[in-house]
């Protein structure tokens, strides 16, 4: 895990008011930042200040009640923009989706003379676009709809609620396979693959829109 994914991974597990998360990550970077400029490895510095989980929950445990009241209701407010936002995302899926009733399918990458591989290569480069936290580059492959949950806020809560936890780094790209389908003049690519990380298994199914855009992206 580098500084960045650490210090990411200590403040979504704070359970305070923002401002307060927010100082918080402010110190806990400028302490990260004066041990490597004193010398230290990203490595001592991990290893000295340990889980981000530990470091979370002994912030945590040192919180004024106001504190933890402040972070409960930020929560739930973070909770009902998610679920709006997977709910807007879902619409444009299933809206885009319509092939679920009397679907033709066909070899993957057919309508856009691309091979099964190469639609497989295009998920998978999906996968590694979202462990970079490369949103920008995302958003911009993707259909409008799918635009508003693309952020890490939204991908740093899909991915707890998919398998909680740190996932650790990328390993490897286990099985996948691809079809496509069609109806009503829209064309998908749907791929399902499956990614290993040092503490996750982790099955994408990402579908692009034409053999182009990004239509769909769900984990479990």
């Amino acid at each position: 895990m580098n500084k960045e994914s650490y210090v990411k991974a200590v403040a979504k597990r704070l359970t305070c008011s923002k401002a307060r998360q927010a100082e918080f990550v402010r110190d806990l970077e400028s302490d990260i930042a004066a041990a490597l400029s004193a010398g230290e490895t990203w490595e001592q510095v991990e290893s000295r200040m340990g889980d981000p989980r530990q470091v979370a929950q002994e912030f945590n445990e040192d919180l004024s009640e106001a504190e933890r009241a402040a972070g409960k209701k930020r929560k739930r407010t973070k909770t009902i923009a998610i679920v709006a936002a997977v709910a807007v995302v879902m619409v444009a899926i299933i809206g885009a989706a319509t092939w679920w009733v009397s679907p033709k399918t066909a070899p993957a990458g057919q309508s856009s003379h691309q091979t099964e591989q190469q639609v497989i290569e295009r998920a998978q480069e999906v996968v590694a676009l979202l462990d970079a936290g490369d949103y920008e580059t995302l958003q911009s492959m993707s259909i409008d709809e799918m635009k508003v949950g693309l952020n890490a806020e939204m991908m740093e809560q899909a991915r707890e609620i998919t398998v909680p936890g740190d996932w650790g780094a990328f390993e490897s790209f286990g099985n996948a396979y691809a079809t496509e389908i069609s109806q009503s003049g829209q064309v998908f690519d749907v791929v399902e693959v499956v990614a290993v990380y040092e503490k996750a298994t982790v099955t994408y199914g990402i579908s692009f829109l034409n053999g182009e855009e990004l239509a769909g992206i769900r984990m479990r």
